[in-house]
């Protein structure tokens, strides 16, 4: 007969094991810190919990996690913090938000783990450093640096750096300001500005967010470098079914669809970005190119679309001709006035001597054209007075009106568009290439579009270069 002398003794033995296997194995680690919580039910965090592992050993340098509310993303990656933590009291993590108040939450969750009972059984040596307590800003003993920090989008962050993971969670609010470019660009200019720049040398990035926009940090990242990210997208419906009926049932989910706007249940419940429904030009559609990649190339074309009113960008595109493809090489997007376009404009021809340019003639589009005409002239008299040579620029330059609906004209070019026409994916972010991008990506199919100069230029390009292929005039 087993003693109870023997129980106890064993039952000591099995809870050693328990925390062995928690310091070296992250689920492990969870399972033993909220049993309850962290079960086999729940598959989808124990994919993530997988991945987080192999950032700690080093085979991920850049992950994103994408899942529907209350699956437990932010959860596990703040047990992932406190587990690094003990590991290594050398740990430092950043880990910033789309709010301050959200970034000191979850701080002040990490902390609280930490000081567990549970935990300290793990890592009993883990101590908060006495003088270093700030929610936004700790240490424990034996740190060198902050073992964790945080701030909101638009926040300072100076004097401190990370070394075991930079992590961007959740960085856009709401679908409102999924839909403001002007919140957008803000979150992108910060986090390459400030949240990059507290990353040291190797520092792994993390981004958890729900998928709103194309144009988040996530989209834009999958748009310049997807091939060394890890993804985990996780929708709140497979197949028709919930991902974990533990978290929430099918019947919930299904409930939960038919109350929600369409835009607002793809994107925070299935992780589709606003932008995907509908699209006619989505990023995932089109050719791409670096301009190192374009060789022997001699002839180009260009066209300008210029703004109709004061909000309006005028649009000049340049194409260099390959066979049937064309690569788009050079933009100007701008609100700039007439007199800076002009010379912006003139300038672009003579740097690119293309063999044709047009001008839409809408909404005096005419005198534009004549304009930059005349600045072309005036830089090749006096390349002859000076170099007593003719000028290598010989560009026509024409105008032509646009009859045909735009929106019809824009649909009709768009599968020409997409199969023969490429676009850079080297140019700079904030640049007149990216801000054309962005609308041009984001123009729907049936719809209001508050704006169409991209896509109304990129067709007046097409309509010039296809014109032998389908028999119309210019």
């Amino acid at each position: 007969m087993i003693t109870n002398d023997e129980i106890h003794e064993l039952e000591r033995l099995l809870e050693l094991d328990k925390i062995d296997e928690a310091r070296e194995d992250f689920w492990s680690f969870c399972t033993y810190m909220d049993v309850l919580f962290f079960n086999e039910g729940k598959q989808h965090l124990k994919t993530v919990a997988n991945a987080l592992q192999q950032v700690s050993e080093g085979d991920i340098k850049k992950l994103m996690v994408s899942m529907p509310p209350r699956a437990g993303k932010s959860y596990i990656v703040s047990m992932w913090n406190a587990w690094s933590i003990g590991r290594d009291s050398k740990a430092s993590f950043m880990r910033n938000t789309y709010g301050y108040s959200l970034a000191q939450k979850f701080s002040y969750d990490v902390r609280a783990i930490v000081q567990k009972e549970l935990f300290l059984n793990v890592f009993p040596e883990v101590r908060l450093k006495g003088d270093k307590k700030a929610v936004d800003d700790w240490a424990i003993e034996g740190s060198e640096q902050s073992s964790y920090f945080c701030a909101g989008i638009g926040g300072a962050i100076t004097g401190k750096g990370c070394r075991t993971a930079a992590i961007l969670d959740d960085p856009i609010k709401n679908l409102e300001d999924a839909l403001s470019e002007t919140m957008l660009d803000k979150t992108w200019s910060w986090y390459m500005s400030t949240h990059k720049s507290r990353m040291e040398k190797d520092c792994p990035e993390i981004h958890i967010a729900t998928r709103w926009s194309k144009k988040d940090p996530i989209g834009m990242l999958l748009d310049l470098e997807s091939e060394k990210w890890t993804q985990i997208v996780i929708p709140a419906l497979i197949d028709g079914k919930s991902f974990c009926e533990e978290i929430k049932t099918t019947e919930e989910y299904l409930e939960t669809k038919n109350l929600l706007d369409e835009s607002i249940w793809e994107s925070e419940y299935m992780q589709k970005p606003v932008e995907s429904k509908g699209l006619l030009f989505p990023i995932d559609s089109l050719n791409r190119f670096a301009l190192k990649e374009l060789h022997d190339t001699s002839d180009f074309v260009g066209y300008v679309d210029t703004a109709d009113e004061g909000t309006d960008n005028l649009c000049s595109i340049i194409g260099a001709t390959k066979g049937e493809n064309v690569y788009l090489v050079d933009v100007i997007f701008t609100q700039d006035p007439i007199e800076v376009t002009e010379a912006l404009v003139a300038e672009q021809v003579i740097k690119y001597a293309p063999y044709k340019t047009i001008t839409e003639s809408n909404f005096g589009g005419k005198s534009f054209a004549k304009n930059v005409k005349e600045i072309i002239k005036r830089h090749n008299d006096n390349i002859r007075i000076e170099s007593k040579k003719e000028p290598l620029n010989r560009t026509i330059v024409k105008w032509k009106a646009n009859t045909q609906n735009k929106e019809t004209r824009i649909l009709m070019k768009s599968g020409q568009i997409k199969k023969y026409f490429h676009f850079r994916n080297d140019y700079k972010i904030g640049s007149d290439y990216d801000r054309y991008m962005r609308e041009l990506t984001g123009y729907v199919k049936m719809g209001k579009n508050k704006k169409d100069d991209a896509p109304d230029a990129t067709t007046g390009l097409a309509d010039m270069v296809f014109i032998k292929k389908i028999g119309f005039l210019t």
